[in-house]
């Protein structure tokens, strides 16, 4: 059997976007703040990385992974993600405008970094 380059790469640089469909991609990239095309902008993507940052510091709380590493294991997942879209050529931080740029990928990690520590702040007064 042999394998289409093609197909397996179509599929590696889908997982950059979670295999959402393209009604909900298009509808993600619509910017909020600023624009994609120049070097700053915030997108309902932007809210996602909050949305993730909450999740996932939420579930690493509650598994009780160590609190102590809590910020910078937060910063080491979302770091390998914004790592994977690079390596499938879905971000460029060599840019720095239009999509997926530079300041994207910072924005990306502050924003993802303020949900995590949200959920740190609500996990601990709810505990």
């Amino acid at each position: 059997m042999k394998i289409d380059k093609e197909y397996i790469n179509r599929i590696l640089y889908s997982s950059g976007d979670v295999f959402l469909p393209d009604k909900v991609k298009k509808f993600l990239e619509k910017d909020i703040i600023g624009s994609s095309k120049k070097t700053f902008y915030i997108s309902w993507w932007s809210v996602i990385h909050i949305i993730n940052g909450i999740l996932f510091g939420w579930l690493y709380l509650y598994y009780s992974f160590p609190i102590r590493n809590f910020l910078l294991n937060m910063f080491i997942i979302h770091t390998l993600w914004e790592l994977w879209q690079m390596i499938i050529g879905m971000a460029n931080p060599m840019k720095l405008t239009g999509k997926s740029n530079l300041i994207d990928t910072i924005i990306d990690t502050l924003l993802f970094m303020g949900g995590s520590y949200t959920s740190y702040i609500i996990y601990n007064q709810v505990k």
